[in-house]
């Protein structure tokens, strides 16, 4: 039996894969590069290695989420994001097949507020002959901030995008499916990094217009959904930057991305 533990990054899938290693100390953790993450998110990476003695597998498909998406001529948004499977579902399956015939337990980070992605993953994988187990679910659950956790039990910082505000430690503060909060957060931390992906928007705009303009973000106006540029956020912040910004991730809130489904 092989155990394989999907670690991202983040906070859920490093607790995750300490319960897990507890466990199963031979277990191998799998990390799907997408060369797109803060710096300090490989900082955390590597503080993980030194605490458990374990290599972290790295799987790189040697793009970035939004070359992906400009090869597919697709303007990624919360609901359609072609880099969660190119750059992570496919290029971990294709690495699980070189472990033929062999019994697999793919281990996944998600904990008992996502019940309906544990069916959709544990659904998805069984149909290729995979089992899927969930570690946060095992008893005793945990119910402190997995931020806490990570200081208290493993004894590491949690990714700093975590201290800055962020829902989430994907793609830097540029994934495709965070909200309106977390793009301005982007804005205020990360300017250059906000300033790319709105050129790259704009850009992909143009060549769209044939097809119907598209964004990454949207925005509920008066009941109706609209389009919601990276510029047009910006220029709204610039204008007032006391603007509140907190609850604004609930009009495009962030399915995080993995090998789940």
């Amino acid at each position: 039996m092989i155990h394989i533990g999907s670690i991202s990054s983040g906070l859920s899938s490093a607790v995750m894969c300490d319960r897990l290693l507890k466990k199963h100390p031979d277990t191998l953790l799998v990390f799907e590069d997408v060369l797109f993450e803060d710096e300090d998110n490989y900082r955390f990476l590597a503080d993980c290695e030194e605490r458990w003695n374990k290599k972290i597998i790295r799987l790189t498909e040697g793009r970035t989420p939004y070359e992906v998406s400009r090869a597919e001529r697709v303007i990624p948004n919360s609901l359609l994001a072609p880099c969660s499977f190119r750059l992570k579902v496919d290029l971990f399956k294709a690495w699980l097949k070189t472990l033929e015939n062999r019994d697999i337990i793919i281990h996944i980070g998600f904990d008992y507020t996502e019940f309906e992605r544990i069916e959709r993953t544990t659904k998805a994988y069984a149909k290729d002959g995979y089992k899927t187990d969930y570690p946060l679910e095992w008893k005793p659950i945990e119910y402190r901030p997995y931020s806490l956790v990570v200081k208290e039990d493993l004894g590491i910082m949690p990714p700093r995008m975590y201290g800055m505000g962020y829902t989430h430690a994907n793609c830097g503060g540029r994934c495709c499916k965070q909200g309106q909060g977390d793009w301005i957060r982007t804005l205020i931390n990360f300017p250059e990094r906000f300033a790319e992906i709105e050129e790259w928007e704009r850009g992909m705009r143009k060549l769209s217009e044939k097809h119907g303009k598209r964004t990454i973000l949207k925005r509920i106006n008066k009941g109706q959904v609209e389009e919601l540029t990276l510029e047009k956020l910006r220029l709204e912040y610039e204008d007032n930057p006391q603007m509140n910004f907190a609850d604004m991730d609930k009009e495009s809130p962030c399915v995080v991305c993995g090998i789940g489904f």
